[in-house]
């Protein structure tokens, strides 16, 4: 006759695969760290924009990727109250101004005019998205999301290849 695993084992071997995990995830965050210090894991530096211009942008889009990796989470999740606040806050950031005419120096300047574009449209489609996780209406939920991320591939092209 076969015995059954105490439940003390059990628990001895819960814990040990999760220390294992663990350790592993701690392991990988320096690694992490580091592919960020070396312009990663996010966009890299076009040629286009100077230095200044880019430090514009960093500055701006400082929260952006986190708030965009939980709208993805609490979207996919269905976790309205959570998708609905990231939505309205991408929705509300400042948005980098349009150059003025003779002002060529300033770094928004460097940016192509599908940039103001796709960033209003970011704001319009972000507003959707809360409005949808408002409702708890979940195809409308998912299309906007999808429309938003549409615009965040759209936007991306365009910082690197100045469409």
């Amino acid at each position: 006759m076969k015995r059954a695993p105490s439940p003390l084992s059990l628990v001895l071997a819960g814990c040990l695969s999760l220390g294992a995990l663990l350790s592993a995830s701690a392991a990988s965050k320096p690694k992490a760290k580091a592919a960020e210090a070396k312009g990663g894991p996010g966009l890299p530096a076009p040629d286009y924009l100077p230095e200044d211009a880019r430090a514009l942008l960093r500055k701006k889009m400082a929260r952006h990727g986190q708030d965009a990796r939980d709208l993805m989470f609490s979207v996919t999740l269905l976790r309205y109250d959570v998708a609905r606040a990231t939505a309205e806050r991408i929705a509300a950031e400042p948005r980098i101004d349009r150059p003025q005419a003779g002002s060529e120096d300033e770094p928004a300047a460097f940016l192509p005019e599908r940039f103001f574009v796709l960033q209003d449209e970011v704001r319009r489609r972000a507003q959707a998205v809360a409005a949808a996780a408002g409702k708890k209406d979940d195809a409308a939920l998912s299309e906007s999301y999808g429309l938003l991320v549409q615009t965040c591939v759209s936007c991306h092209s365009v910082y690197l290849k100045r469409e």
